[in-house]
């Protein structure tokens, strides 16, 4: 059921019949026009379809909401459409002008309403052009001097309408497009503005000239140029404009248009054309430019009343055989018959049989009048009558193959029904593809609805009709307007009944027929319609079906004459003959002139002679003197093939048995109906067989027809033959051989009794009495005998036939005292006829059974060897020796067998000694083969299984070498690990030894088993040693000495990695272990393995990887150290990654001093020193101090330049230079400096100033 109130999505209301895009996009409203709103369904409406939904339930409902209006249909979910899509109709009469929002609801049996998506559309019901002549205007200098290469560029400017400011044509409407052909090249005008709608304003299409060059050239009367008009949802002008011409000529090189012969002033009657094709003229004249062998190809395009435009050109060309001449040519019937109604515009090219350019001639442009052909409607072959069986499992359809059918496109079904509740019903059928071999055979389709549909219409009526669909690729090349009429629809078939026919005419009258027979030599007749009650316009439709002629048919149409009399059909003589022997069903149908059509009953008689009845045969007693029992186990059959039965004639059969025969020695049929004329086949009970075994029975027969006398055949006498057994239906001893059907009885065997099973033979029936015994020589040579059944106290009962079988037992101790190697008998009789005597009973061929009472001992398997080798092989193990030695226990003094997986072996006969041992050397054994082997007794018994796997014989092969991470290594590199790991490649199961060295000095390393897929692995341990280890696998399954490939590696000892020196960068010096720098800039240096790489770290931070020289020297310089404690390590990037003991160094600030100031008399350094406190009387001075190097120091109260800034160099000193100092006077200064970076303060340094160089001291 529907969840009642889980809000359900619903998207809009599909409608097929609308408009394929939409015809405004703001907002998005669809189109609906005449042929979806009344021309597609015109008893229905408008189809509409929705669904599947979710949870979509029996009871649920849907209503659809068309505007104003509610619930124009109201549809409820049955059983047969839950999770289908819903096909419905809109009524007519809600098929108005105008714009609707149409959506729809749907209620859950027991929820809530759930709405759809609304979707807006435009219905619009008025034909542009209306009943009224579509105008257009062509500039009379045009249609009066034509087009040629001088006016050509120009064009040619068509007014629709009569510009006189009245409406270009009846209903105009924004919207509208004019759709002018020209030569049949289609130009389009704007849509319409309203203005231009109502007259206001011109609707001018101007013919471009590539337009007129593409269309061709013409010569009287010209060019055809028509329009036609389509309106904003896609409704067509009911037809095209009126047609005029216009003379063109602006291509010299094009030749004479071609005539088509059957046209009249350019105009042809396809009607009178019928089914013949067109004939082509084709005017070769011009010598300059036909030559003989040149071949002319003609072209006809046209766009028809239904389907795709036409543009067809044939396949091969006509090769001109005189020149001049007028050549003549074929037009396919099928492609001018789909042009009636429309334009053909007839040319050809010339195709030079010099190789040449192609000529092209003038275009020839025919009117084609006549009635549109139309498809066929299909044939529905399961009516009856004007109904259909509701019961029928499928309907028939037959479709006639047209010539505009194409491979790759597909018929879409259509079943049209109308229920008893005047219902609409119209299921979607599944398409019917038209394949390239129907293409070639040109033969009616076939096609098949499910019966299923007819239940939903059962009481109702139905139609049936199709449409031609062309694949995208065609549709995709049609302009919208194309589009619109591209698909071809039938004709409809006639309504038909669903259900019983309505027949409500009497049957026709056959002349000839008495009591149901027409003579087979009638010369002709007449089946003659009686009804008198049709007026002039009826048509009568006589059927003749003759079950073995087939359907002949005929018809009139009345006239004032023969309307209201009796109408007799002519019948030949040939469908009265043709069909001696057989039936014939005579009926008719009118249609009547005023729509409707009317059924006859049918008049059903036979074509032969009268009845010359002879005695009975039976079926299968082919020489009619005797019956082998053999031949009638399943059927007995009595055939009555007698000259003249007629339907509906009664049989009744009588088997008389043999004087003195039981009862049920006899038998007579229940009266058998002829319904098939011919030869019939009565059953007879086949038990009445046994009764008569040796014996001659009497077989007669009775024909009734109608009301008459039981008409008596002669009497025939048959032998019944005597029942003929063989040794298969003889009981048998099932513990014998091949379940009691072999000669041997083993009584080793046996645990408990024997069992005797009756057989089951030919005519086996209850109460047949049953004799057996069993007859044989005891160990002592005495005879042995028992008697299991008697006449007198068994028979055969239900159980027995039941299980077709019955069991007897004899003892197990009777068994064992039987002697080895004697028969034992086995006998059986039984009377047929169920008599107790036995010298009456039937005896069966006697089963021999040859005794085996000796103890067998199981076989068994107990060693399988290598051989050459004697490596023992235990079970399920592999080998690559293609030889192995068997040894194992059976019964003495018997021979066995060797099996493989359960199958003998030939040649492997084993002769077991007194002792019960056995040995055997199998050979041939194939690689890749795995063998279950097991000893076979005689009889078949095996002894255990014992599994070998003979394995290809592979060289042993050293493939990886890795260390104990399992990285690789390569062949004659090196590796820090002393463990290895190698893997190679050997025969499965077997095993390997790994040696390191060469020669006798090798050393073996162990041995290594190959697993199952032939693969091996094997840790070693190795010393350390530049010189390579030379590793190889040995084999130890070949019969020599084979080696795999080596593979050297040297084993490095993984040293670790040391810090040897610290030293400052700048200075030089050594910085010994755990003491203070202020250098930030400082040297690592160290050891570690030659060729390898070290890590180096400051903490846990990486600095940067060194690589270490051929010394197995490194170095590192670290630079822009910070102040505090630094630990550096080293970290082995090889081996096992060992670290370095760590050196530990602090780098620390420098104090900031300022250490002295030195006077100068110029800019050049001066020497003299001026103490803190001190005087100076020149203007140079210069300052010089320690401080944390590069560090930048700014220097306050130093005079000009005022506060200047200086840098601690690398070596922690730091100097101004020499500068022109106190600018400002004398006085007495203290100067300091400051470390930017630590903001720290130095100590102070005073200095007087005395201006002596005003004196000229100084400048």
């Amino acid at each position: 059921m529907s969840a009642p109130n889980n809000p359900l999505a619903l998207k809009e209301l599909d409608i097929p019949g609308r408009s394929k895009d939409p015809v405004s996009n703001n907002p998005i409203i669809w189109g609906i026009n005449i042929a979806a709103a009344l021309g597609n369904f015109p008893l229905h409406g408008l189809l509409c379809r929705a669904g599947p939904w979710g949870n979509m339930a029996i009871g649920d409902t849907l209503r659809i909401s068309w505007g104003s209006w509610q619930n124009v249909w109201v549809e409820t979910v049955d059983k047969t459409e839950v999770n289908t899509q819903l096909q419905m109709f809109v009524p007519l009469k809600h098929m108005v002008d105008g714009r609707f929002a149409v959506s729809y609801v749907v209620k859950p049996l027991g929820g809530t309403d759930q709405p759809s998506d609304v979707m807006q559309v435009l219905v619009k019901l008025t034909r542009p052009g209306g009943d009224s002549p579509l105008i257009m205007i062509i500039p009379q200098a045009i249609l009066d001097g034509g087009i040629d290469k001088d006016n050509v560029a120009d064009g040619v400017p068509i007014t629709i309408g009569k510009a006189d400011g009245t409406p270009p044509y009846s209903n105009a409407a924004a919207g509208d497009v004019c759709r002018v052909s020209w030569g049949g090249i289609y130009v389009f005008s704007d849509p319409l503005t309203q203005e231009q709608a109502e007259g206001k304003a011109p609707i001018i299409i101007t013919i471009i000239e590539a337009v007129i060059r593409e269309a061709g050239d013409a010569d009287f009367p010209g060019v055809a140029v028509v329009f036609e008009v389509y309106d904003i949802v896609f409704n067509r002008s009911e037809d095209w404009s009126a047609e005029q011409r216009v003379v063109v000529a602006v291509d010299a090189t094009r030749l004479v248009a071609p005539l088509l012969k059957e046209t009249q002033n350019n105009e042809l009657d396809v009607d009178k054309l019928g089914d013949a094709d067109g004939t082509v003229q084709v005017i070769a004249t011009d010598t300059s430019k036909f030559k003989v062998g040149d071949e002319v190809f003609i072209r006809i395009k046209g766009t028809p009343v239904e389907g795709p435009p036409i543009d067809w050109e044939p396949s091969a060309g006509v090769k001109l055989e005189s020149v001049p001449s007028v050549m003549e040519t074929t037009a396919p019937n099928a492609v001018l018959r789909q042009l009636a109604k429309s334009q053909i515009t007839l040319s050809y090219r010339l195709e030079k049989a010099d190789g040449s350019a192609d000529l092209r001639s003038k275009s020839q442009f025919i009117r084609a009048i006549g009635e549109v052909q139309r498809l066929a409607a299909p044939k529905v072959l399961d009516e009856n009558s004007g109904a259909l069986d509701p019961a029928l499992d499928k309907i028939r359809l037959e479709i006639r193959f047209d010539k505009s059918f194409a491979e790759g496109q597909a018929l879409k079904i259509f079943m049209l029904g109308t229920t008893p509740g005047l219902e609409p019903y119209l299921p979607d059928l599944a398409l019917r593809p038209i394949t390239h071999n129907e293409i070639v055979a040109g033969l009616p389709l076939a096609y098949s609805i499910d019966g299923k549909h007819l239940a939903t219409v059962n009481g109702g009526t139905v139609e049936f009709y199709y449409q031609q669909w062309l694949p995208d690729s065609v549709l995709a090349t049609l302009d919208l307007f194309e589009a619109t009429h591209a698909i071809r629809e039938s004709i409809h078939t006639d309504i038909l009944r669903v259900g019983e026919p309505r027949l409500e005419l009497p049957e026709p009258e056959v002349a000839g027929v008495v009591n149901g027979v027409l003579p087979a030599d009638t010369a002709g007749t007449t089946a003659t319609v009686t009804y008198t009650k049709t007026v002039s316009g009826d048509e009568v439709f006589m059927f003749w079906m003759a079950s073995k002629t087939g359907e002949y048919t005929d018809s009139i149409k009345l006239n004032e004459f023969t309307a209201g009399q009796r109408v007799p059909f002519p019948i030949p003589a040939a469908v009265i003959k043709g069909n001696e022997g057989g039936t014939v069903e005579a009926r008719y149908h009118i249609v009547r002139a005023a729509g409707a059509t009317s059924y006859s009953d049918t008049l059903t008689f036979s074509v032969g002679v009268a009845l010359d009845l002879q005695a009975p045969k039976i079926k299968e007693a082919p020489n009619d003197t005797n019956l082998d029992p053999l031949d009638a186990q399943g059927a007995l059959t009595a055939v009555v093939d007698s000259a003249g039965l007629l339907l509906g004639d009664t049989i009744i059969v009588t088997w008389t048995g043999a004087p003195g025969s039981l009862p049920a020695g006899s038998h007579t049929t229940a009266p058998w109906t002829v319904t098939t004329l011919g030869r019939q086949e009565i059953p007879l009970v086949v038990s009445v067989i046994p009764f008569n075994l040796v014996k001659s029975i009497t077989l007669s027969c009775t024909v009734t027809r109608g009301n008459q006398e039981p008409k008596e055949s002669p009497p025939r006498t048959l032998a019944v033959l005597q029942l003929r057994v063989d040794l298969s239906h003889s009981p048998k001893i099932i513990q014998a051989a091949d379940g009691g059907d072999g000669t041997e009885l083993d009584v080793s065997t046996l645990t408990g009794p024997a069992t005797l099973r009756g057989g089951f033979w030919p005519h086996i029936a209850n109460g047949q009495r049953v004799w057996m015994s069993v007859k044989g020589i005891k160990k002592d040579g005495t005879e042995y005998k028992r008697v299991v059944w008697t006449g007198t106290n068994n028979a055969v009962n239900g159980t027995w036939i039941s299980q077709k079988y019955l069991d007897a037992t004899v003892s197990l101790v009777d068994m064992q005292s039987l002697k080895n190697l004697s028969q034992l008998l086995v006998t059986f009789m039984t009377t047929l006829d169920r008599s107790t005597d036995e010298s009456q009973a039937l005896s069966f061929p006697v089963r021999t059974y040859t005794v085996k009472n000796l103890v067998e001992v199981l076989p068994t398997i107990t060693s399988i060897k290598e051989s050459p080798g004697g490596e023992e092989i235990p079970h399920g193990s592999p080998t690559v020796k293609t030889a192995v030695t068997l040894s194992g226990t059976a019964t003495p003094d018997t021979k066995i067998d060797l099996a493989n997986n359960g199958v003998l072996m030939p040649n492997t006969e084993i002769e077991v000694d007194p002792r019960g041992e056995w040995t055997f050397t199998l050979t041939a054994l194939i690689a890749g083969t795995t063998y279950s082997l097991s000893a076979r007794r005689k009889d078949g018994t095996l002894s255990n299984t014992w599994n070998i796997v003979v394995v290809a014989l592979v060289d042993p092969t050293l493939d990886s070498v890795q260390d104990d991470k399992g990285i690789e290594v390569p062949d004659r590199q090196f590796t820090f690990s002393t463990q290895l790991k190698l893997k190679g490649k050997a025969s499965y199961g077997q095993r390997v030894e790994i040696f390191d060295g060469d020669g006798a000095s090798a050393v073996s390393k162990g041995i290594a088993p190959v697993g199952d897929k032939g693969k091996w692995k094997f840790e070693i341990e190795v010393a350390v040693q530049e010189l390579a280890h030379r590793l190889y696998a040995k084999s130890l399954y070949h019969s020599d000495s084979v080696l795999s490939n080596v593979r050297s590696v040297s084993v490095i000892e993984d040293i670790a990695p040391t810090i040897d020196s610290v030293k400052g960068t700048i200075s030089g010096k050594e910085i010994p272990e755990g003491s203070d720098t202020v250098e930030t800039d400082i040297t690592l240096s160290g050891e570690a393995v030659k060729g390898q790489r070290v890590e180096v770290f400051d903490g846990e931070n990486s600095i940067e990887t060194v690589s270490v020289d051929a010394l197995g020297k490194w170095e590192s310089r670290i630079a822009n150290l910070s102040v505090t404690i630094h630990s550096f390590t080293t970290r082995a990037l090889y081996g096992t990654g060992q670290v370095s003991i760590p050196r530990t160094v602090r780098i620390i600030e420098r104090p900031l001093t300022l250490d002295g100031i030195y006077g100068s008399d110029s800019v050049v350094p001066g020497e003299t020193f001026i103490p803190s406190g001190g005087k100076w009387t020149r203007r140079y001075i210069r300052i010089q101090g320690k401080g944390t190097p590069r560090n930048k120091l700014e220097l306050l109260r130093t005079g000009y330049p005022e506060n200047g800034k200086v840098t601690v160099k690398d070596d922690g000193t730091w100097t101004t230079g020499t500068y022109h100092g106190n600018p400002h006077g004398e006085g007495s200064v203290t100067i300091t400096a400051v470390d930017l970076t630590t903001g720290r303060r130095s100590n102070g340094w005073t200095i007087t100033w005395q201006q002596e160089w005003n004196n000229g001291q100084g400048s």
